[in-house]
């Protein structure tokens, strides 16, 4: 016993020391079908058995490595980086569990995942930096019924998180915004004017973050899973997937609402996939819109996004499945109403005014390789970015003002902007 303590604790450690060297150098339903796919991983790892007491429990280990690299021009300037990528991060972690009666089981959950840089490069573009941290990702309990469903306490996903990003074809590209979301905008001015207006904040997938919550699944029902999730701070949100294969046909989809009191919105949003076996053509749609207490002074006022993939994943090579697809998006009036940020070349942020209409269109296309045997994914993307921005100039005075800005709502601007391009190539291997 002593010999599985030792070897469980050597993993862990190995786990961490995996995640640490990654720093210096198919989607189906997503979010609980993550559990699903863990629970099919798990089943093909070593179980170590240990005691506590008269309890055993079963603990298994997983984990994956995702690196590439990032080559982007953002108009004013080009670079290349390598990336932790967060599309479907570097991760290592280890579920437990215990059987409490017959149909009955209790466990826990703890995944540790890298936490990419925040990096700086020309006009706020990220070039280059250090690493930050690793993040817990997952650290919870459950206790699960075959008869009533699972309940789960702990910093976890909520019920609609990933509810947008389900994918029956690609495995490492989808509605959400990866690789520029951490980069500012710069705007057409000169050799470029730094902002602090982010891609990720307007450009959104209004995808749901982890946190501590308590969640109840259900069992899967003809196809359906249902799932509901009250958190701190007043956050709570339901959901429901289904995936179901109708003949020749697999498909996937899942809707999901989300309340958070604290950041005052309210979202809907879904997405689903359509696989036709024989061929391997597929499509993914996304959507959602998001009703909030400040995107009040657009016209229209609801921000909203729309995302649409399609392809083709056939097994081509004796080895894996190959995957090829195009894709577009559109992410619009997320952000209005607050205030835009500019630097005039003084190397300090002021307040130029306030966001009254946003929007971001991209484009792109991409190729996979799986590697079955080795648990190995090889990958290129190329993406395109291109961005609307449009706001009001502040009031002449603006200290009277609350926001310390004002401005007239009807002197609309249109801000000058360059698109975002990038080329991303990488390999993701799970163990």
């Amino acid at each position: 016993m002593l010999r599985q303590a030792w070897a469980l604790r050597s993993a862990v450690l190995l786990g961490a020391a995996l995640l640490s060297m990654a720093a210096g150098g198919g989607r189906a339903l997503a979010g609980d079908d993550e559990r699903i796919a863990l629970e099919e991983r798990i089943a093909e790892l070593e179980a170590l058995s240990l005691r506590a007491g008269d309890r055993k429990f079963t603990v298994h280990l997983y984990g994956q490595v995702n690196r590439a690299l990032l080559f982007w021009d953002d108009g004013f300037g080009k670079g290349w980086r390598g990336i932790d990528n967060s599309t479907s991060s570097s991760r290592f972690g280890f579920v437990g569990q215990t059987l409490v009666s017959p149909g009955i089981t209790t466990g826990f959950r703890i995944e540790l995942e890298s936490d990419p840089p925040l990096e700086e490069g020309a006009a706020g573009t990220p070039g280059g930096g250090m690493w930050r941290q690793t993040n817990v990702r997952q650290a919870y309990g459950y206790v699960e019924s075959q008869t009533y469903g699972r309940l789960s306490l702990g910093h976890q996903s909520p019920a609609t998180d990933d509810i947008t990003l389900i994918n029956l074809g690609s495995q490492m590209n989808d509605a959400a915004v990866h690789y520029n979301s951490d980069s500012a905008i710069p705007l057409a001015i000169g050799s470029g004017l730094v902002t602090d207006l982010l891609w990720g904040q307007i450009a959104h997938n209004v995808d749901s973050l982890r946190g501590s919550f308590v969640r109840y699944d259900t069992p899967m029902l003809a196809g359906f899973l249902l799932s509901a999730a009250w958190g701190e701070n007043e956050v709570w949100d339901a959901a429901i997937r289904y995936r179901k294969e109708l003949g020749p046909f697999d498909f996937a989809g899942g809707v999901g609402v989300m309340d958070d009191r604290v950041r005052r919105f309210r979202d809907i949003r879904g997405s689903a996939s359509l696989m036709h076996n024989p061929t391997g053509l597929y499509a993914s749609i996304a959507g959602g819109v998001r009703d909030d207490d400040v995107s009040v002074l657009s016209a229209d006022s609801l921000a909203h996004f729309h995302y649409i993939q399609a392809g083709i994943s056939q097994q081509w090579f004796s080895f894996g499945k190959t995957t090829l697809y195009a894709d577009y998006g559109m992410y619009k009036n997320f952000n209005v109403g607050e205030l835009l940020r500019v630097d005039p070349h003084t190397g300090s942020l002021v307040i130029w005014g306030t966001l009254a209409d946003t929007e971001v269109t991209r484009w792109g296309i991409g190729i996979e390789q799986a590697i079955d045997s080795a648990g190995l994914l090889l990958y290129a993307q190329a993406h395109h970015y291109d961005v609307t921005i449009i706001g009001f100039p502040c009031d002449a005075n603006p200290g009277q003002f609350a926001n310390n800005c004002g401005g007239d709502p009807a002197n609309l601007v249109e801000l000058p902007t360059r698109p975002w391009q990038a080329f991303v190539m990488g390999a993701r291997i799970k163990f």
